[in-house]
């Protein structure tokens, strides 16, 4: 009786609009009763294809990046970074403050070793002068955390469509570099920014355009000439002009309250440490870190956790995929650089292969 009305095709009249899909249902039962076994059969097969896909897209994941675990902000690896980064950098210690200060300067005159960009000998006077302008302490909300969860957010190309900018966001502290911009490129990039690295050269001519209101403008001095720049600019005395390899910003609109200066000495730890430049005659030396590095390094020295995105460049054989993410630079543009971006992938795949650092855009 079940199987009758099942069969019974509904009558076609002008007050019966169900009609269409009653007749719709007749025929696929019909089918069904004919083919059962054909369509279980292909509705296997689909869900093992849909769970081979997603096995798939898991493993690559797996294999390719590595991304941040939900825990880590009640599981802080305290003690972790000092312990690894121990077996990478030797002598390593985080006794040497990240920022100058005058009382270097004034009080104690602390001799430095190394002319820029590995120290301050013979630069002690410009020194004296922007550093009673300048500031050189951590943010109290930094200082005070129990775990310094850090974000070091390259320029590379393989940030762009990463979707990436809520996962940076997360992070206590978020360290960008020179002038790469933050607006256009929120979802890729992240909004926040706890510290900018950068040079004259790298500088952006408008630092509250791409920073949030406090964040801190980090100099890293390459020469002496940087001082004077900054100098210059936060006593708005006459532009230094000359001595740049590209001409900074001749106006820059920075609060001398958010800017620091880089200590050296991660200059030189990078170099000397990660890189094995020689330190006796670093003059003849043209190989100079890139900032990325430098990020890194500054991190490893204050950070509970380090994660870094946006890492890496293009094969040495694509000469026409872009190195950045907002501009259309090629690796061509780096061979005339002072950089040696192959030794830095060894030395960034080397922190990777310690678990110093985790990757959350693949290298």
């Amino acid at each position: 009786m079940g199987k009758s009305k099942a069969l019974e095709v509904p009558q076609v009249t002008s007050h019966n609009e169900s009609c269409g899909p009653c007749l719709i249902l007749f025929l696929l039962i019909k089918m069904i009763n004919k083919s059962r076994g054909k369509i279980l059969g292909v509705l296997a097969l689909f869900l093992v294809m849909v769970w081979y896909s997603i096995y798939r897209e898991d493993r690559y994941t797996q294999l390719f990046y590595f991304p941040v675990q939900e825990n880590n902000k009640t599981t802080c690896p305290l003690g972790e970074v000092e312990k690894k980064a121990a077996q990478l950098i030797g002598n390593y210690t985080r006794d040497h403050p990240l920022f100058l200060q005058l009382k270097d300067y004034f009080w104690v005159k602390t001799p430095s070793l190394y002319e820029l960009p590995y120290g301050t000998k013979g630069s002690e006077d410009v020194l004296l002068r922007l550093l009673s302008i300048t500031h050189y302490s951590l943010p109290e909300s930094i200082q005070s955390l129990k775990c310094r969860r850090c974000a070091v957010v390259g320029n590379g190309h393989r940030l762009r469509n990463s979707s990436m900018g809520d996962t940076i966001n997360t992070y206590d502290v978020v360290i960008r570099l020179n002038n790469a911009p933050v607006h256009g490129y929120e979802q890729d990039v992240g909004s926040k920014t706890t510290m900018r690295l950068f040079y004259p050269e790298s500088a952006h001519f408008d630092p509250r355009t791409e920073n949030n209101p406090d964040t801190l403008l980090v100099l890293v001095p390459f020469k002496p000439m940087d001082f004077q720049w900054m100098e210059a600019i936060l006593n708005d005395k006459k532009r230094v002009r000359k001595g740049f390899w590209k001409q900074p910003p001749l106006i820059w609109d920075a609060n001398p309250e958010q800017v620091r200066v880089l200590n050296p000495y991660y200059m030189e730890v990078t170099a000397a440490k990660l890189l094995n430049l020689p330190m006796k005659k670093p003059r003849k030396v043209k190989q100079k870190p890139t900032t990325g590095l430098l990020a890194i390094t500054l991190a490893l020295h204050f950070c509970d956790l380090v994660h870094i995105a946006g890492f890496g460049y293009p094969d040495s054989a694509n000469k026409k995929q872009t190195i950045h993410y907002y501009e259309q630079i090629t690796l061509k543009s780096m061979a005339a650089s002072e950089h040696n971006v192959s030794h830095e992938a060894v030395a960034i795949k080397r922190m990777l292969e310690l678990g110093l650092v985790r990757n959350l855009t693949y290298f």
